[in-house]
């Protein structure tokens, strides 16, 4: 009777040890597939990047031209989608202190890479139209320093923030800026709390740039929002939207916008 149950007890032991070893086993077989299948994705992923990323550079060369394909690894599917498209409402990227922003009242002749000045002519189609900067965050605003600049002469305006108050600009002919009213800024992820209106008048019928600088005695960054009433605003720049995918169903998306060149920042700022 002893006899037996030491062969049980041995038989147990045996079976315990041999699923010990195998949950090992297993375990192992599953964190090495596991991280193979990983690193196989890592490495999609990174070919999906430069292969959207090379859609972006193909569409540049391009031009305004849309491509259905592009030249990707085997197996791997992309396109890339250029847009030019013209709304009533604009947003700049982040800006941060002294530095500006150039909306274009007017489009240039040529294209986006390569434009013309010499034809940078009034546009009869946008004249006479309100305009609207928006500008500042709930945590921040800066004073503003805008050139309007027309074929005739060049028209400015120094604006102080009234959220969060603060008088940064001093002097005479300061203006303050308005708390916005629904519809008053472009909608979107950007939530805007100051604005300051261009008259239709100076606007008027010669308009051809605006130039938009960030004022501030410390570090503010502020996205600028630009929106006409009654009309779309000129042409400011190009989107391009480039897509790849990869075998294993790995997606990537990548965006510029390209807009036209941005004057620089030593022209139409005034110091105060």
């Amino acid at each position: 009777m002893k006899n037996i149950n030491q062969k049980g007890q041995t038989l147990l032991i045996a079976i315990m040890l041999l699923a010990t070893a195998l949950t090992v086993v297993l375990a192992v077989s599953f964190r090495s597939t596991t991280e193979t299948s990983l690193t196989k994705l890592e490495e999609e992923h990174q070919k999906a990047l430069a292969a959207a990323e090379a859609g972006i550079q193909a569409a540049l060369q391009k031009g305004n031209t849309n491509l259905a394909s592009l030249n990707v690894p085997t197996g791997f599917t992309g396109n890339a989608s250029v847009s030019t498209t013209t709304k009533t409402t604009f947003v700049s990227p982040l800006l941060q202190k002294d530095e500006q922003y150039t909306f274009y009242l007017t489009s240039p002749g040529g294209s986006v890479d390569d434009p013309n000045f010499a034809n940078l002519t009034p546009n009869s189609a946008f004249s006479n139209l309100p305009l609207t900067i928006c500008f500042g965050s709930s945590t921040s605003a800066p004073a503003l320093d805008i050139s309007l600049i027309r074929s005739d002469k060049v028209i400015k305006y120094a604006v102080n923030p009234i959220s969060p108050a603060a008088t940064i600009i001093t002097g005479n002919n300061v203006s303050t800026a308005a708390s916005p009213a629904a519809n008053d800024c472009p909608s979107g992820t950007v939530s805007f709390t100051n604005k300051f209106n261009i008259p239709p008048a100076d606007v008027g019928l010669a308009s051809l740039l605006l130039v938009v600088h960030v004022l501030s005695p410390s570090p503010i960054s502020t996205y600028l929002g630009l929106q006409s009433t009654g009309g779309n605003l000129p042409f400011q720049g190009r989107t391009i939207v480039s897509n790849a995918h990869s075998p294993g169903g790995v997606s990537t998306t990548v965006q510029l916008f390209q807009s036209y060149p941005q004057i620089p920042s030593d022209f139409f700022v005034t110091s105060f």
